[in-house]
Order: structure tokens, then sequence, then C-alpha cells
């Protein structure tokens, strides 16, 4: 009897020495990553994708159809404007300049008869007045040279407009023909030569073959043009602060600031369906060493904040709380941890950038929150001991093959 007390009391304490150590020990304390509320300037910044593209550049087409005689520059070539570097084959159109003067002498010539028969009627009428006047003759002779002055000078009117049209004719003819040496409308560089001596230009606006002639852009006039959505573009204004990535030197970004927005949306492709609306806006770059072409892909980051110092706290440190299925909203909170304990506090949020937040009420200046590790933000709870996360030595890494 006396061995089974002995054992039963063994048997309690050991189920009953676990259950009053657990109960009367202190609870563990959670380490976590600790940060105080800043008051920091924050960068909030639209993200956008573009091109770079040239401010000046301009595409070459023909206005009149012909062969082409020779092309007068390459690619890479300096161009001044207004000089020729193109020239069609003009003889079809001298011909037709030759043939629009010989109708301008020729309506010179009936503006001369007009002019003359005019001048002999009216010498006719003047004795037909007056013989009349001595009785020589009746009125209706007199009618008579009246209507042939005015036949004559309706004639003479006549034979002036067809002068006009003959020389206006002429003025068209003449055009076509300096229209065979294609001049540079700005000065720059020949990005693109299209077309070869020998090649037929056509003048059309439709990408035809022969349309395109060359490009000519002026290099030191590169911008960015960048789609920003429409959700995004009403805080984009002229003048803001950009930063801008070409997709060749992703590490090397450029600075720049917005130079103007557009007023209407991108026009989408014919028979491509809009996924959503966009807006272009152009980006004046700084003066920069890196070697950029027109049409390289890049994105940007436009800040729209003022700068202005506000508390902020890392971005890592606020949670977004679950709200009860068709009940509630959703709110953010943080942890707050006062005299080691966390303390959950909801907060209202303002503007953020890559890594900070602004908190616009719920906590103070000063005051130190948990920033994580996610896990332990996860699975913490209000009124949970907490102590700072110590900083854990790192093993350190040896290179395949070589000894430590």
């Amino acid at each position: 009897m006396k061995r089974k007390l002995i054992a039963a009391a063994v048997v309690a304490a050991l189920i009953g020495v676990p259950v009053v150590i657990k109960f009367t020990r202190a609870p563990a304390s959670v380490e976590a990553e600790l940060a105080k509320v800043e008051s920091r300037a924050i960068h909030p910044a639209v993200l956008a994708s573009g091109n770079l593209v040239f401010r000046q550049e301009v595409q070459l087409s023909p206005e009149v159809i012909g062969k082409v005689a020779e092309v007068l520059v390459k690619e890479g070539d300096q161009i001044e404007k207004g000089q020729v570097v193109l020239r069609l084959d003009p003889s079809t159109y001298k011909a037709d300049v030759a043939q629009q003067e010989a109708a301008v002498r020729n309506a010179a010539v009936s503006v001369e008869r007009a002019q003359i028969d005019l001048e002999n009627q009216q010498r006719k009428l003047e004795r037909a007045r007056q013989l009349a006047a001595a009785k020589f003759i009746d009125v209706s002779r007199l009618d008579e040279s009246k209507l042939a002055v005015d036949l004559a000078v309706v004639a003479l009117r006549s034979a002036r407009e067809s002068r006009q049209q003959a020389e206006a004719m002429l003025a068209l003819a003449q055009q076509r023909l300096a229209k065979t040496e294609v001049r540079a409308p700005i000065s720059g560089t020949a990005t693109s030569v299209a077309i070869k001596a020998g090649e037929t230009a056509v003048a059309s606006a439709t990408g035809i073959a022969g349309s395109s002639l060359m490009t000519i852009a002026d290099l030191g006039s590169m911008i960015a043009e960048v789609n920003v959505d429409e959700g995004d573009i009403a805080n984009v204004v002229p003048g803001l602060k950009t930063r801008i990535f070409p997709s060749a030197y992703a590490n090397r970004p450029l600075t720049g600031s917005v130079e103007s927005v557009s007023l209407a949306p991108k026009a989408q492709p014919m028979g491509q369906a809009s996924q959503g609306r966009s807006y272009v806006v152009k980006v004046k770059l700084a003066e920069h060493q890196l070697a950029l072409r027109a049409g390289m892909t890049c994105r940007a980051e436009i800040v729209t904040g003022d700068g202005a110092p506000r508390p902020v706290v890392p971005l890592q440190a606020v949670q977004l709380s679950e709200a009860a299925e068709g009940k509630g909203k959703r709110s953010n909170y943080v942890y707050a941890i006062v005299d080691g304990v966390a303390r959950k506090r909801t907060v209202e949020l303002g503007i953020s950038d890559d890594s900070n937040q602004e908190i616009v009420k719920g906590l103070a200046l000063g005051e130190t929150v948990a920033v994580g590790p996610a896990r332990t933000l996860r699975e913490l709870r209000d009124g949970a001991a907490v102590k700072p996360k110590t900083a854990e030595d790192k093993p350190l890494k040896v290179a395949a093959g070589k000894a430590p």
C-alpha cells in the first residue's frame, strides 16, 4: 500500500509540476525588428513606360511622282536646313512647264487681239454717233454699234481671265518642277535613307513602297515620351522631377522634368481592343553622356510629392485587417511597442513611396513600431511581450574548391 502511495505521488508530481510552471512563469518575449516613427520627406512616384524619341524628327516624302535621279546624302550625314538632299528626274515636269509657258503666250496674244477689236469697235461707235446726229443713219444702226462695243469689252475680259488661268497653270507646273529637288526642312542628321537612285518615288501618305525617302532628326533634342495611366494622370503636371531608366542602361538612370502632358488620351491602333486609357507625357532630359538612340524603350518614375517632412514608418510595418464576411470595412493597423508590450493601433494612412508610409493619425513621432519579420507580424497579438531582434551572425560563405 505504501508503495502505491509513493507511485501515485510521483505521477502527480510529473503531471502537476509542468502545469504549475506553465501558469506561473512569465510569457516568452517575441523577437521583432523595431523602428521609430520619424519625420521624413516622402517622394511618391507615378510609374510609366514609353520610348525615347527625337523632339525634332521629320520623315521626308515626295510631293510628286518621279524616278530618283540622285541621292545626295547618306545615313549619318549632317544636313543643313534648305539643303538639297535628293533629286527626281525633271524631264516630264520641264516639258509641262514649256507647254504652260506656250499657253501663257497664246493667252497674251488673245488679250492683245481683244484689245485691238475693242478699240476698233469704239471708233465705229463714235462715227455712228456722228452719222446719227447728222440723220444719215437711223437709231437701230447706232444701237448695233453700241452692242458691238459691249461684246468687245466682254471678249477682252474673257481673254484676260484665260491669260490668268494660263499663268496659274504655269505657276503650278513650275512648283511641280521645283519639287523634283527635295530639300531638308530642318537641320540635323540623316538617320535613315530609305530610297536609292533609279527607284520611283511615289507621293502617298499610306506608307507604300517609294513614299518614304529619308528621315532627318536633331540628335541633340532627344526626349522621353511615356504613357501614364488615366488613374495617375491627375497627379502629373509640367515641371515635376522625373527619373528615366533606358532599357539599355537600366543601372544608369537619367534625370529630367515633365515638359508637357497631353490633353487627349493616346489613340489606340485600329482593330485593337482598348484595355484602358493612357496619356502621353513628354519628359525633357538633362545633359548626359549615354549613347541613346531613338526608339529605345524606357520606364519612368515621375516624383509627385512636395518633399515636405511627414511622420512615416517603414512600409512593412503597416498591416491590413481582415473584415468579417459581409460586415465592416478593412482597416490598416500597426503594432506599437509600449514598455516592451505590443499594442495594436488602427492608423490612417497618407502618401507613400517605395520604402516609407505616411501616418496621418494613430501614431506620434518617436513611438516605436514592430517592422518585421513578416511572419512575426502575422502571428503577433495585442499584449504580447516584444524585445528587439538581435542581429544574427551569418555563416561565412566559402567558394567551391577553396579552403576557408
